[in-house]
């Protein structure tokens, strides 16, 4: 045999096979003759026997036709029960619940939910956005099947692995001067009091982290407070009171009166990719690869110049 054989071809082979004719055969297969005829001398031709004697009143198989149309009939039954089983098992799988914190950049979600899909692990992503601590709750309580987040105080009954890095960057009043440097050492935050910061209630392993980094940099908030959310910060900010260090995906949007200037020092936020237990752990490292290649090729934003 000197060329591959399509199932095409197969299919041709049969109808004339089972029909005894070029033409109830083309009609069955919604094709005029000679392209199934074309179909019937490649098959003929990449196996290198004749399958039909024919003339201008009959068709009839030849011996090796024969043995054809039964093997090549079997070979079609399992062909067609293989794709029907596919495609019913793919309307089974469900769909992947992941939790995603609203600053993560989703770019390449398409392409993560495309190798689940490919892999048979999925029927989809249901992505939603969450903070870590209510990921940590929702993927105890079946509520979610992973999670991208930063890492949990507690792994009891969950397992992480990191993922990606971001930078943090400094959100300052716009009306203030450390807005017109290019760039601003951590420690100067300590002149635009109150430092906004979630608590340490939320997630202590990073608070205590962020908190150890600040101080290796000579910074020491004066004054500290709450930071319900990313909007209210903003708002505090842009009217000119206090300022913050966020993840840098903050700065590829524009908040009113609010300027986003990089840091001189090098802090970063660790974004881990979190499952129960309960997902095998094949799925588990098949997502922590395809989040890694989603979140290396989002946009991250160095911070905007004034100049």
């Amino acid at each position: 045999m000197t060329r591959p054989i399509s199932v095409r071809q197969l299919q041709c082979f049969l109808a004339v096979a089972q029909e005894r004719s070029f033409r109830r055969a083309a009609e069955r297969l919604a094709i005029t003759q000679p392209p199934l005829s074309r179909q019937i001398a490649e098959l003929e031709t990449a196996l290198g026997v004749r399958l039909f004697d024919r003339d201008t009143h009959s068709v009839r198989l030849t011996p090796v036709g024969e043995v054809a149309l039964h093997r090549f009939s079997s070979l079609m039954d399992e062909f067609d029960a293989a794709v029907a089983h596919v495609a019913h098992a793919s309307h089974q799988l469900p769909r992947l619940r992941l939790g995603v914190l609203n600053w993560v950049q989703l770019r390449g979600l398409a392409s993560l939910e495309n190798t689940l899909m490919a892999g048979g692990h999925a029927s989809g992503v249901d992505a939603r956005t969450t903070t870590t601590a209510a990921a940590m709750s929702a993927l105890r309580k079946n509520e979610l099947d992973a999670a991208i987040v930063l890492w949990p105080a507690s792994m009891q009954r969950l397992r992480g692995d990191l993922v990606h890095e971001v930078p943090l960057m400094a959100f300052v009043p716009a009306t203030s001067a450390l807005a017109r440097k290019r760039s601003i050492a951590v420690r100067e935050l300590e002149a635009l009091p109150p430092f906004y910061r979630f608590t340490r209630a939320e997630n202590a392993r990073m608070y205590d982290e962020f908190t150890r980094q600040y101080a290796a940099h000579g910074f020491t908030p004066v004054e500290a407070a709450g930071a319900p959310d990313a909007l209210h910060v903003f708002a505090q900010i842009g009217a000119g009171r206090g300022c913050t260090c966020l993840p840098a995906p903050f700065s590829l949007h524009r908040y009113a009166g609010v300027q986003p200037r990089p840091l001189r020092e090098r802090i970063m936020v660790p974004v881990v990719l979190v499952t129960h237990l309960r997902l095998p752990q094949e799925l588990h490292d098949i997502l922590v690869a395809a989040t890694a290649d989603m979140l290396k090729t989002a946009p991250e934003k160095a911070g905007r110049s004034s100049k």
